[in-house]
């Protein structure tokens, strides 16, 4: 792995960032890990910004940030790799592009979001049927309600075809809870689709460095 020297990785929603990065470094140790959470992910702008602060030989997507990942993936340099990990093409079960969330389990957790006294029970909430576990003293360095919101929004509004998916290399769970496995594949054929893990980034990641341990050459 002595090409990839530097690790752009995109969050998924709600999540620490610091968190999120010790994940991604436990898996690439050695490398520069870059963590960006986009704020407001609807916004070309903030895009660009960020992608331009950040350059990486490596870019990684996950979950809400996959999607981010997909719709600006015209601004990611033709050289890098570029990677899905529980790629969305739409969040949204009656979409049929993978999603296996209802609209109306999405508008209530966006109320539920918004009328909190306090966002970090709400998201406790969300979480405690996932298998996506931090320690709740990280809760206080998830993102505010307002971005949460704007996180939720992006994920009712936004979608992606599989075609956009060609120049990525896509990672998912069998046992994802929020996407269907062989519904995605239909729509994503090359997928790597990893049996008994589910949502949580940790083995993901394992699976991606290994991967690219093997074959990342032909990937770049």
């Amino acid at each position: 792995m002595d090409k990839i020297s530097t690790i752009t990785a995109i969050s998924g929603w709600a999540l620490p960032k610091k968190w999120f990065a010790k994940k991604v470094a436990n898996a690439f140790p050695g490398i520069k890990i870059q963590v960006i959470y986009p704020e407001t992910p609807e916004k070309l702008e903030e895009a660009q910004i960020l992608l331009r602060q950040y350059p990486a030989d490596l870019y990684i997507g996950y979950s809400l940030g996959s999607l981010w990942l997909i719709k600006y993936s015209h601004l990611l340099p033709d050289t890098c790799i570029k990677v899905l990990l529980a790629p969305i093409l739409s969040f949204l079960e009656k979409d049929g592009l993978g999603g296996t969330t209802s609209g109306a389990q999405l508008e209530y957790l966006f109320r539920k979001i918004k009328q909190a006294s306090d966002q970090s029970t709400a998201v406790k909430s969300f979480f405690s049927y996932s298998d996506i576990p931090f320690s709740e003293n990280l809760l206080n360095d998830i993102p505010d309600r307002k971005i949460l919101l704007k996180g939720l929004d992006f994920l009712k509004s936004c979608k992606a075809k599989g075609d956009d998916t060609k120049r990525f290399l896509s990672i998912l769970g069998e046992n994802d809870i929020f996407l269907n496995a062989e519904l995605l594949r239909v729509h994503i054929p090359n997928i790597d689709i990893i049996k008994g893990i589910g949502h949580a980034p940790d083995n993901l990641l394992k699976h991606l460095a290994n991967r690219l341990n093997c074959d990342y050459k032909e990937l770049s």
